[in-house]
């Protein structure tokens, strides 16, 4: 009978270790690679491999940007966290949403994006993620939203130690407007994070934050 349990669960053991992490990268010839980056992300001394590609558009012309987390291994590259950052539309100008840079720097993974939804806004995010008790977490995050003629009104935090910060810089003007111009203003605040925020959860442009003792709807 022991005998038999033990052939019984050797399937399933099999199966297990198939589907854990670490497994041979595979992405298909049809995505697009837009942005990679190489650095160290977990202290080891060794280099890992981050990259960001965009599936084929799909039936509703629809395609998924995804975020690829590697390590570098004697056979290539093993696939250690896989991230659908957002499902975008195929031909979407003039709106779009744009990878500006992709890098590595201690230790974390540090991801800059532009959303332009049409008209005179734009949205600027910077998110930097680090993996940390076994998990990938966001750490830190900048956002400015951007309306020409008017200024950015800046939204930074720091989850690790709670420092908010929320900024309004006004660009000028435009010469052939008589549009009001807002203050420049600094403000800092302090919050308790009891947890961060996983990198699996995460969702670009829908992350609001309500602080007492401040006006302001904050976004990351």
């Amino acid at each position: 009978m022991k005998y038999l349990l033990l052939l019984f669960l050797l399937p399933f053991t099999v199966l297990a270790q198939s589907i854990g992490p670490n497994q041979p990268l595979s992405i298909p010839k049809s995505y697009k690679k837009v942005a990679e980056a190489t650095g160290d992300l977990d202290k080891d001394g060794k280099d890992e491999q981050v990259m960001i590609y965009d599936t084929e558009p799909d039936k509703e012309d629809n395609f998924k940007r995804i975020l690829y987390i590697c390590r570098v291994t004697d056979g290539g590259l093993s696939l250690w966290r896989q991230k659908v950052l957002a499902v975008l539309p195929a031909h979407s100008m003039p709106q779009y949403t744009e990878v500006k840079d992709l890098a590595i720097n201690r230790n974390t993974i540090v991801l800059k994006q532009e959303e332009y939804p049409g008209g005179r806004n734009l949205t600027q995010y910077t998110h930097i993620f680090r993996f940390q008790q076994n998990d990938w977490y966001l750490i830190g995050s900048r956002v400015a939203m951007n309306t020409n003629c008017w200024g950015a009104q800046i939204f930074e935090i720091n989850f690790s130690t709670g420092d908010v910060v929320v900024s309004v810089v006004p660009d000028g003007g435009c010469d052939e407007e008589n549009s009001t111009q807002p203050k420049k203003s600094r403000q800092q605040y302090k919050h308790t994070f009891t947890t961060l925020p996983l990198l699996d959860k995460f969702e670009l442009g829908e992350n609001q934050l309500h602080i007492a003792g401040c006006k302001e709807t904050i976004y990351y």
